[in-house]
């Protein structure tokens, strides 16, 4: 009698240790014919200050938690561009971290902060080979994210310059760097796609400044990138094209194509 109750109890508590982590990926996946991610930005001591980053940082760093109430584990599940939906990835590549310099853009005068509602802060980044000018970046940046057609219709988006402060770290990156990147949580990106990797929107450099098919223009592709890898960081997943001729939803994988819909960078259009 004693052992049976022994085993009784033994067994839901074993059940407790090797129930699995919630949170699971999303993938958003781009194609090589007309893509969008190519990084520019240009390296200057006076536009931003170059901050070395540990790329091996915990999902959990650097988040206010008392401001945000919605995205529960957002940060803690991955998105790539061809990985797919549900997939389990591991909580850790096993690789040692390797730091890498960014360059974070400084905060602008004015519209640093944009909509109403939680609070999510974010930094925008670029990698130093990239003849991009970070303010510049963050210019675009914060027009696809504090528009009210964007994410700051129901959320505050403030961009900070301290990546510690911030929920969401929006990278501009060769596609080498999105690739080691997104490849020590499991994301295969073969160069050419960009990804939400649990801590780092990572912007592709040649989706940035070739596109993808279907777009009409360089603006409305970059526009939905930034709110797609941005919209996994705020937990939320893919869907699909809702009708001919319809508006392409902001979280449907537009960069691997349309069927029916029409490209649409906006999550409220």
């Amino acid at each position: 009698m004693r052992r049976t109750l022994a085993l009784m109890l033994a067994v839901p508590v074993a059940l407790l240790l090797v129930a699995p982590a919630p949170g699971a990926p999303e993938a958003e996946v781009a194609t090589r014919p007309g893509a969008a991610g190519a990084d520019g930005v240009t390296t200057t001591t006076t536009a931003a200050a170059p901050i070395t980053v540990d790329e091996g940082t915990s999902a959990h760093e650097g988040r206010d938690d008392a401001d945000v109430v919605e995205g529960s584990g957002a940060v803690d599940a991955a998105a790539s561009e061809n990985v797919a939906d549900g997939s389990a990835l591991p909580e850790d590549s096993g690789e040692p971290p390797v730091e890498t310099t960014f360059l974070v853009a400084p905060l602008p005068d004015e519209g640093g902060v944009g909509g109403t509602g939680p609070v999510w802060r974010y930094t925008v980044e670029v990698e130093p080979s990239l003849d991009v000018d970070p303010s510049a970046l963050a210019a675009e940046v914060r027009a696809a994210l504090h528009d009210p057609r964007s994410w700051a219709r129901e959320r505050t988006m403030q961009q900070v310059a301290d990546p510690s402060r911030a929920r969401i770290r929006v990278v501009l990156a060769t596609p080498e760097t999105v690739d080691e990147l997104c490849g020590r949580v499991g994301l295969d990106t073969a160069g050419i796609y960009s990804c939400w990797n649990g801590r780092f929107a990572l912007l592709n450099a040649w989706r940035w400044e070739n596109g993808a098919d279907g777009f009409a223009d360089l603006t409305t592709y970059r526009t939905y990138l930034v709110n797609h890898e941005v919209g996994h960081g705020l937990g939320l997943g893919h869907v699909g094209c809702p009708g001919d001729g319809a508006l392409a939803p902001v979280m449907m994988q537009q960069s691997k194509g349309l069927e029916s819909c029409t490209a649409n960078g906006w999550p409220y259009p």
